[in-house]
């Protein structure tokens, strides 16, 4: 099947441009090619830079190849660029190459045009996908940047929030319940009822100790799994709230393996948390479904929506973390994240996990 080629030909013989795209059709590609010959045909080209190799002859009555080159190269424009001659030395030779030429063709000799080109072309794919894979590695950089140094602001909030708990929480309620029973009397009228509030306040006191170690991981996602979890964590949220809750789920084993479970209920707990600060909600579907080769999780809600490349950038410039942190765990368990949404209206978040099973980390 021939190989489709947009090509731009810069030579005042026609003839001359129609063997040179002879050869290149002879070898397998398909031209798309256009023939200019002034300095003002070319520029015009390069406005609109639609081409993917550039053909030119060395010599023009009022232009030249080497013009043409420095022209492509004040406009940072990365296509191939051949020239072709029948008068051009050694010595001319190695200046074009210096000056940026990707290589260069004798009329005499071409036969050389199309392995030239084919290297021309191959040469660029892989530039384009190095630059590519490049650019994706300093976002990457940039992202776990941003993501390490909102860890380590999350961690000390999260401290501080821990110790004010306990002390403003359960610290107060226990002081209070010493210098109760320090008073307690027990041949006093009063006994009773006193020592009642000390009960009363001690089991106060325990309902906020499990609230803070519910906080920081739920027991059900390690007595009972990920289903019961998930399940309990929506209607805590959707009472606290005041959205609808709704929750299904398919194929889903009783337990899984526990980077799994904790990667899946986090992501979801994420989600739920964005929704309850920000969208603005009446109603969310929370669907757990497996298969034999993966689970997947999607959290949908009929709220205002949100722009997601905003927030991504947001994100990596170091506003608000979630986004970033679910993607994080998602890759770090090997599965995939997908966040569609838009102002004004709703928005899906969709996670594919592996489906490892229980005990297989440990095999």
């Amino acid at each position: 099947m021939p190989t489709p080629l947009k090509l731009l030909i810069l030579e005042d013989n026609t003839f001359d441009a129609e063997l040179e795209v002879g050869r290149l059709q002879a070898a397998g590609y398909d031209c798309d090619w256009k023939q200019v010959q002034t300095r003002e045909e070319f520029e015009a080209c390069l406005d609109r830079p639609e081409f993917e190799l550039i053909l030119a002859d060395y010599n023009l009555p009022d232009f030249d190849g080497l013009s043409a080159l420095s022209l492509l190269r004040e406009r940072g424009l990365e296509i191939p660029f051949v020239l072709i001659s029948g008068t051009l030395g050694e010595e001319r030779a190695i200046e074009s190459l210096k000056a940026g030429a990707t290589d260069y063709v004798m009329k005499e000799r071409l036969e050389r045009l199309a392995p030239v080109v084919t290297r021309a072309l191959n040469d660029r794919l892989e530039r384009a996908n190095r630059s590519a894979a490049q650019q994706a590695l300093r976002d990457a950089h940039r992202r776990l940047q941003a993501l390490s140094v909102r860890l380590l602001q999350v961690e000390e909030t999260e401290r501080r929030r821990i110790a004010r708990e306990l002390h403003d929480g359960i610290g107060q309620l226990l002081t209070a319940v010493k210098l109760r029973l320090a008073g307690l009397n027990p041949s006093s009228a009063d006994y009773g009822s006193r020592r009642g509030e000390c009960v009363a306040a001690i089991d106060d006191a325990l309902e906020q100790v499990r609230r803070v170690s519910r906080d920081l991981r739920p027991s059900q996602l390690d007595d009972l799994g990920l289903l019961a979890a998930l399940r309990s964590h929506l209607d805590q949220q959707a009472s606290s709230a005041g959205f609808k809750p709704n929750f299904t789920h398919e194929g889903v084993p009783q337990r899984l393996a526990a980077e799994i479970e904790t990667t899946c209920f986090r992501i979801a707990q994420e989600a739920l948390t964005n929704i309850v600060r920000h969208a603005q909600a009446s109603e969310v579907w929370v669907t757990l479904a497996g298969t034999e080769e993966e689970l997947r999780l999607e959290v949908r809600d009929n709220g205002r929506g949100f722009d997601v490349a905003a927030a991504r950038l947001r994100a990596t410039a170091g506003s608000s973390m979630g986004l970033l942190s679910m993607e994080e765990r998602a890759t770090l368990a090997g599965g995939r994240l997908a966040i569609d949404s838009a102002l004004s209206r709703e928005t899906r978040l969709s996670l594919t996990l592996p489906l490892v099973p229980a005990g297989a980390e440990q095999a």
